[in-house]
């Protein structure tokens, strides 16, 4: 009986229906195509961002060790000296004394600030590399990923482009359904184009889905968690301390924030530094038995503010916490990451086959009208 209704012919309604679907994924596919393929195969290679660069840049890894160490307010002032200054955002503190210092950093020009990018400082000369500077395969594949190596515009064309991958992703799901089972049979048996395109969009479906969505995320972060807040009725994490500006008062110099510290949390090893620009607190990152341990200090005074464990609240904060690890994967084992990275250029993959399925369709059209 179930047989019988399955292979009943379907109804125009339902012809209708899925000529719609199948047009909104057709155009889809082919209006966003190219920035998708770019995407998934750079985000694929991205997963060993860290190996990447480690391998290219092995100098920022190999310091010969002469003199002494710069301390930590030598190295802010090493940044603000440089032409253009540098201001600071996050100081990453290396793990090994033969390791470079890495900061994300604000080019401050009379014309308008700009962002600078990863910068490193070697602690015992005091040279800067600019990651930017110079041909990197590494910066051209974040580049490429992340703005489509077109600045601001190409960065929207991305996030647009991955919000596209998602809803295409789903309208596939729609479109195989009514013509579920035996997908994987059909493409091992005939081995047609529009087969492998099936069973590798119902393999990398749910992957290619997490990958858009928490995408989209890091590019339109700033309007995305207010809203997503805003429904939650409370925020997701804490609230950072204003600090009151006292005109005149000079700040504290950060190499007494961090004896203090180091003094006060023997054994912890200090990860990273926000110095605090403007009215923020500075904002100290520590390693606690693996667990993230946040401490604001007042930068006029070195005193201690708040302290949080980095612990999120509510269904957003679980998402803030875990958004960035589901794209990269960068957190788990070398399995999971080759699995990652295959599944991504599977998105690639999939805009090929259907690129190559929609120009036999029209080959075939034309034949038919000739």
């Amino acid at each position: 009986m179930n047989n019988s209704f399955r292979n009943l012919p379907p109804s125009e309604s339902q012809k209708k229906k899925r000529t719609i679907w199948f047009h909104l994924h057709f155009w889809l596919g082919w209006i966003a195509g190219v920035p998708i393929g770019l995407v998934c195969l750079t985000g694929a290679l991205l997963v060993f961002e860290e190996n990447i660069f480690r391998w290219e840049h092995k100098e920022l890894y190999q310091l010969e060790e002469t003199g002494n160490l710069l301390s930590i307010q030598e190295v802010l002032e090493t940044y603000r000296s440089a032409d253009p200054p540098l201001q600071v955002n996050h100081l990453g503190i290396p793990k090994a004394s033969n390791h470079s210092y890495s900061a994300f950093c604000t080019e401050i020009r009379p014309e308008g600030n700009r962002g600078a990018g990863r910068v490193f400082l070697n602690p015992y000369t005091g040279e800067l590399s600019k990651l930017s500077a110079g041909f990197s395969i590494s910066h051209l594949l974040i580049d490429i990923h992340r703005h489509l190596a077109g600045g601001r515009i190409g960065q929207q064309i991305a996030a647009i482009s991955s919000l596209v991958l998602a809803i295409t992703c789903t309208i596939g799901l729609v479109l195989w359904w009514p013509l579920r089972g035996r997908t994987f049979v059909r493409a091992w048996k005939r081995g047609q184009a529009l087969d492998w395109h099936n069973a590798l969009g119902l393999v990398a479906l749910v992957p290619l889905i997490i990958m858009a969505i928490t995408g989209v995320t890091f590019t339109w972060g700033r309007q995305i968690w207010p809203l997503l807040e805003n429904l939650q009725g409370y925020p997701s994490q804490q609230v950072a301390p204003i600090i009151t500006i006292v005109e005149g008062e000079e700040k504290v110099s950060m190499d007494l924030v961090v004896e203090q510290i180091k003094a006060e949390l023997p054994g912890k090893r200090i990860t990273g530094i926000q110095p605090g620009n403007g009215k923020n607190a500075i904002k100290v990152f520590l390693d606690s038995n693996g667990n993230n341990l946040q401490l604001f200090m007042d930068p006029y005074t070195g005193e201690e503010l708040l302290r949080s464990d980095g612990a999120m609240k509510g269904p957003v904060g679980w998402y803030r916490n875990t958004y960035g690890r589901f794209h990269t994967m960068g957190s788990y084992n070398l399995f999971v990451q080759i699995l990652w990275g295959l599944l991504s250029i599977g998105g690639t993959v999939l805009v090929v086959t259907g690129l190559w399925v929609s120009v036999k369709r029209w080959r075939r059209a034309k034949g038919r009208v000739s």
